[in-house]
């Protein structure tokens, strides 16, 4: 949707968008972690993430085209940031987005973002600030009502976003790898498979893993690009690093390019796309148009 008002072009995204949905599906977590869950944010740290995200967002998209863009995706990183990022003082919530929304714009690679912004924005601070600012390790979890609920809600999200390979294939390995880790250091089995019952986990396997302005554009490569983190993400934890999974999905996505250019992506003749190709590609127009 377009609009022209005094000579300025207003870009506001379609209803097809998968981002509103998304959008959506954050905004119900927050509100129910809020009020029910029993979160420890304050409304102050989560709304100064969201205003930071959205105003940089636009400032972002107005330099680079000169056009407002309404902040769909600003507004995903400043709620996923603004869940994700636990800490005491308000300026992590200042900081992370802004990390974020830098990234998007300065680290770019054939014209594409290398670094899921959110992950970007809270993974430099986890590592730069590990006495300051830390990640929720256990809210929501324990109940399984809640952790089905969200996965069924997720999982929705993956197909939409055309990104249910990867996600299938990220959790199946860490599913193995996780009993792999058992089998050599007799944790026991809800010390390795207790993170996917939590907060952080799911966020990241539903919001950060289905970017996909972020992963491989091919069903081969997502599934190595989500192995890969598996993989990476294991042999963290058997160092004890307590970020492992956000820290793996920073490594794995600065590996993207070599894949890109090692394994170039080959164009598929017109006459053998698939009405369902067709169909993925015109969902995900709006998404990665920013």
């Amino acid at each position: 949707m377009v609009w022209k008002i005094r000579g300025i072009t207003i870009i506001a995204p379609s209803l097809k968008d998968p981002r509103l949905f998304m959008i959506g599906v954050l905004s119900i977590y927050t509100i129910v972690g809020q009020t029910v869950l029993s979160f420890d944010h304050s409304w102050g740290q989560i709304i100064t993430s969201l205003i930071i995200a959205c105003v940089l967002d636009v400032a972002v998209s107005y330099w680079k085209t000169r056009q407002i863009i309404l902040p769909a995706s600003g507004v995903i990183t400043g709620l996923s940031l603004g869940l994700l990022v636990e800490a005491i003082p308000l300026w992590p919530f200042l900081v992370a987005p802004i990390l974020a929304i830098s990234s998007k714009a300065l680290l770019r690679f054939r014209g594409k973002h290398l670094f899921n912004p959110s992950n970007f924005g809270l993974t430099v601070l986890l590592l730069l600030f590990p006495t300051t600012v830390t990640t929720l390790a256990a809210q929501w979890s324990g109940s399984l009502l809640i952790v089905t609920i969200i996965l069924v809600v997720g999982g929705f999200t993956t197909f939409r976003v055309s990104r249910w390979d990867l996600v299938s294939a990220f959790v199946m390995s860490f599913m193995v790898m996780a009993f792999i880790e058992d089998m050599l250091t007799h944790r026991g089995l809800a010390f390795v498979y207790g993170p996917m019952f939590g907060a952080a986990f799911q966020l990241f396997t539903l919001s950060m893993l289905t970017d996909p302005k972020t992963t491989p554009e091919t069903r081969l490569m997502r599934v190595v690009f989500g192995v890969s983190i598996a993989i990476v993400d294991a042999i963290l934890r058997l160092w004890d690093f307590q970020y492992s999974l956000f820290v793996a999905l920073l490594f794995v996505s600065a590996c993207v390019p070599i894949l890109r250019v090692m394994v170039p992506v080959v164009s598929t003749p017109s006459k053998l796309l698939n009405r369902k190709t067709a169909q993925e590609a015109s969902s995900l127009q709006e998404y990665q148009r920013t």
